[in-house]
């Protein structure tokens, strides 16, 4: 739809129509007309199609062999028995073979689009974070469950003491 605009607009101006009679009838701004205008002039037989606004090339982007590289040690390393094998442990790997660091966040990005990232095993609560109440008595000792102000239990068993 839209390439046919921009071959219409270049049609009526072959044709002799002003550019603003041209541009405001499409309601379309000046710099529109002449971006296009100067693209069918370049000769371009597909001056009228868009171009891709991403670089041709970025300079700082990973190379492929960088990615297989951190990709195989990551491998290697988690093959070995008691081996650490997150993004230091890879960069270190990768220093002793004298090749080129990303850094730390590189790393993790090349290891989760390749998922290889392990998610972290749920951990218990800490036992400071339980609070217990005691009643004492000569021979027994009491623990009541009980809510704390923020609505968490605080003791929940009944234990007997020996003299």
């Amino acid at each position: 739809m839209e390439q046919e605009i921009r071959k219409a607009a270049i049609t009526r101006f072959i044709q002799g129509e002003k550019p603003k009679q041209i541009y405001e009838s499409l309601n379309r701004s000046k710099p529109w007309f002449f971006k296009w205008l100067k693209r069918y002039q370049s000769g371009d037989p597909n001056w009228f199609k868009g171009q891709p606004r991403t670089p041709k090339y970025s300079p700082r982007a990973l190379r492929s062999e960088d990615k297989k590289r951190i990709i195989e040690t990551r491998r290697h390393l988690d093959a070995q028995r008691f081996a650490q094998f997150g993004p230091s442990a890879i960069k270190w790997e990768l220093k002793k073979a004298g090749h080129q660091l990303p850094s730390d966040s590189t790393i993790k990005r090349v290891l989760r689009a390749e998922g290889l990232v392990k998610k972290k095993l749920a951990t218990s609560p800490r036992v400071s974070n339980i609070r217990i109440l005691k009643k004492r008595s000569t021979s027994t000792t009491s623990i009541r469950p009980t809510l704390s102000d923020h609505g968490t239990l605080k003791g929940m068993a009944n234990f007997t003491r020996s003299m």
